[in-house]
Order: structure tokens, then C-alpha cells, then sequence
């Protein structure tokens, strides 16, 4: 004999056969859980109940052979008897078995939970949860939630509720731990509409996750333009700046009209942060036309000038820019090395035009330094169309001693003339090797 079975299926019925066994039959089918003895437990189930017997009733249901009387319908009967005064009520008498006897299930669970969250007796729960008394589920979570999110989150965790995990998450502040266990459990969620909650609870973390979402090593998470209109509908500027200027750093031609966002949305909202962007020369892929007009609406002329090609657009900012608070002659000078010769000559005339008393030194610095290329009699002509012996004064002093041009001689002395500046006057007519005087001069 090797080994010896017993038919589970057969032995209650057996002892059945002999009323006088009734009592043995109903502890061996409750202790080992066996079928057979369910009727004759559901009987004695009814005859406490009906006289009266709640605690031995609740005794017959907590320990019934497979928990086959653990139902619905045995809790409601349960919540329905009367409360008798100083005693607890025998629907937390039965839970109170059956926790004693082992862990609830679902249904148990949540009819146990609400009384005690309802009494703010959340530590029991706890307790629970530690012994894993309690069934886990989803239902269980929402219920919680309301009292303790961590708490609710911890249950969600247990019960695999992948979605409610991921949300408890970002409500909680424990964005870190998000694209981990979205990985670990295969769960894909909309991260659009997850950012867009992140970004209303905390804009800087939101930033921080967008980025992570866009660097993931198996490519990005996230369409990069939803982002952005995520950040933009809630008027954050500063977080979306962080994350194109992350997620763009690569500077790659197919991102060309994100470079232009990241641009656009700093010029309207923060035209200095637009300026260091484009200082510190990072993009060459955006639409330099529309940020030319967005800059020189923003008052950064230096940086329209910059990217402005139109001739008329050119001339349009250069009457203006000498205004500004940050006007840098020297890069305005060095700017005019950029454009051809016509092209310098109708901006230095439509400055004089526009504001001679404003724009006459940086137009006399521009004629200086360019005099050998645009010519000297050309200039001249520029500055005494508009009248100004000022202009030619500083102008042609600027290259008389370098010039052997008779003319120049000639304009810079009368220009000299009408300043007053007579000892100037005085050393060209002495010094000067190109004037020719009709008649003789001998002085005393």
C-alpha cells in the first residue's frame, strides 16, 4: 500500500446517511472544506437567524465549508437585523470572524471598508493592508481615494489598475516614477492628457517630465507640437521654453518650424529670452522672415537687421534703430559691411531723412569708415542735400588728411566756414598741397 485518498466528494454524504453522524459531518465539511454538507449548514444557517442566534448565525456563515454562505446576500441579511444597544452590530461581529479566520474577499472587502473610513478609522485599514486581509481591487481604490491617496495608490499598485496608478502618480508628485512602471506592466498611456494634468499641478516638474518623455531611449513619447500647445494653452511660456530648448538641441532641419515656435512665443511673451536664444546662435532651421517681423515689432532691431534680406524691410528698421536703449555703433557699422554700395548709400539717405539730428553721428561714423568704397563725392552730395555743414564738417575732417582730392579740400573749408571753425579753416589754406587760389597770398 503506497498511498491512501479520500473521496472528497463522497465522505459528507456518507456520513450523512446516519443522522447520528450529523454533527461530525457538518465540523469535517466546515474544518476541510468540503461538499456534501451545504444544505444542512444553510438549515442551521436559518434556524439561528430566524431565533435569533445572530452570533452563532455569523459563526455558521464565517467558517461554511468553501465560504459558500460568504455572499451578498448574507451580508445584506446581516445589515439588516437590528442593532441591539451596547453591543456591536453582528454585521462587524461577522467581518470581525472572518478577518480572525483569514483574509475578505472582494465584496467583504468593500462592505467592511466604507463603515470604517466612515467612522475615520483609517488605521485599521491600514493594518489590514499590511496583513493582507483585504481584496485589492479597483473599486476598493476609488473607495479610499477620497481619504488617502497614497493609501488608494498603494491598492491600485496591488490590483494592477494600471491607469490609476500612472495618475495617482502625477497627483502625488512622484513623476519619476511614471515611464518605470508604465515600462515595467506594458501600459501605453495618453501621455498628452497625463501632461496636461502635470502641468497644472506643478508647470516646472511638467517641464521635467515633457523632457523625459522626448528623450526616451526607445524614441520619443510625445509629439513634440502637442507639448508645446499643452504649455501654450496654459499660457507657460517659461516651462515650454525649457522643453524645446531641450528637445531641440539637436538643431535638425526637420524641426525647423518648432525652432520657429520656440522663437515666436519668446519675442511676443519675452523678447529678451528670444534675444539670448539667437545670441547664443543655437538654431538655423527656423523661418527667418517671420522672426525678422517679430523681432522688429518686439524693438530688437539689432536682430532684425540680422535676418531681414528685404532691402525695404532693412532701410524700414535701420531709420529706427539708432533709438534704441541698446544701439551698439560699432556693430551698426560693421552691419553696413553687409550691404552693397547702392544699398548703403539709400539707407544713410533715408536715415538723414528720417531723423538727421538722431542719426547724423552714426551716419558720419558709417560714411568714415566706408569713404574709400562709396566715395567720397557721393557722400558728400548725401550730406548737402540735407543742408548739413555739421555732417559734412566731421565727415570730410575725418579723411582730409588722407585725402588729396581738391574738392574735399574745398567742401571740408566751407563746411568748416559755416561751424565757425576759422583756425580749421586757417590750417588747410596753409597746410593743404591741393589748393590752387586764382590769385596770390603772402602772409605777414
Amino acid at each position: 500500500m503506497l498511498s491512501v485518498a479520500l473521496d472528497e466528494s463522497t465522505v459528507i454524504p456518507y456520513l450523512l446517511q446516519n443522522p447520528a453522524n450529523s454533527s461530525l459531518a457538518v465540523k469535517l465539511a466546515s474544518r476541510a472544506g468540503l461538499p456534501g454538507a451545504d444544505n444542512l449548514y444553510a438549515q442551521q444557517f436559518d434556524q439561528l437567524l430566524n431565533s435569533g442566534n445572530y452570533a452563532e448565525a455569523a459563526k455558521i456563515a464565517a467558517n461554511s465549508p468553501r465560504g459558500f454562505l460568504r455572499t451578498p446576500q448574507t451580508i445584506e441579511r446581516f445589515k439588516a437585523l437590528p442593532a441591539v444597544p451596547g453591543q456591536l452590530s453582528v454585521i462587524l461581529q461577522y467581518f470581525g470572524m472572518l478577518l480572525d479566520k483569514g483574509s475578505l474577499n472582494k465584496h467583504e472587502t468593500l462592505e467592511l471598508v466604507r463603515p470604517v473610513l466612515a467612522q475615520n478609522r483609517k488605521h485599521l485599514l491600514e493594518k489590514w493592508m499590511k496583513e493582507n486581509k483585504l481584496d485589492c481591487s479597483e473599486e476598493l481604490g476609488d473607495i479610499v481615494r477620497p481619504h488617502d491617496l497614497n493609501l488608494a495608490l498603494s491598492i491600485y499598485l496591488r490590483a494592477n489598475v494600471a491607469p490609476k496608478v500612472v495618475a495617482a502618480f502625477a497627483e502625488t508628485g512622484q513623476f519619476d516614477k511614471i515611464l518605470p512602471y508604465a515600462t515595467q506592466v506594458g501600459y501605453q498611456p495618453d501621455y498628452v492628457v497625463l501632461l496636461q494634468n502635470i502641468v497644472r499641478l506643478n508647470p516646472e516638474k511638467g517641464a521635467e517630465f515633457a523632457t523625459q518623455l522626448a528623450n526616451n531611449p526607445g524614441g520619443s513619447l510625445v509629439d513634440i507640437d502637442r507639448v508645446v500647445d499643452v504649455f501654450q494653452s496654459q499660457g507657460m511660456v517659461q516651462p515650454a521654453t525649457a522643453f524645446l530648448l531641450d528637445a531641440l538641441k539637436d538643431n535638425r532641419p526637420e524641426q525647423g518650424h518648432l525652432q520657429t515656435r520656440l522663437l515666436e512665443m519668446n519675442l511676443i511673451n519675452a523678447p529678451q529670452v528670444a534675444d539670448a536664444i539667437l545670441g547664443n546662435d543655437m538654431f538655423s532651421h527656423y523661418d527667418r522672415a517671420r522672426i525678422a517681423q517679430l523681432c522688429e515689432q518686439a524693438g530688437l532691431f539689432q536682430r532684425a537687421l540680422e535676418h531681414y534680406d528685404d532691402p525695404e524691410a532693412i532701410k524700414r528698421v535701420l531709420v529706427n534703430i539708432v533709438a534704441t536703449p541698446t544701439f551698439n555703433q560699432d556693430w551698426l557699422t560693421n552691419f553696413f559691411g553687409r550691404l552693397s554700395l547702392e544699398q548703403s548709400l539709400d539707407c544713410l539717405d533715408a536715415m538723414l531723412k528720417s531723423n538727421i539730428r538722431q542719426n547724423l553721428a552714426a551716419v558720419v561714423q558709417i560714411a568714415t569708415k566706408y569713404s574709400d568704397l562709396l566715395g567720397s563725392t557721393r557722400l558728400i552730395d548725401l550730406f548737402e542735400k540735407y543742408k548739413t555743414a555739421e555732417g559734412l564738417f566731421y565727415y570730410l575732417g575725418s579723411i582730409i588728411n588722407l585725402s588729396e582730392d581738391q574738392d574735399v579740400n574745398f567742401k571740408y573749408i566751407e563746411a568748416a566756414t559755416k561751424m565757425g571753425q576759422f583756425t580749421e579753416v586757417e590750417r588747410i589754406c596753409r597746410d593743404s598741397s591741393t589748393l590752387h587760389f586764382p590769385f596770390s597770398y603772402s602772409g605777414s
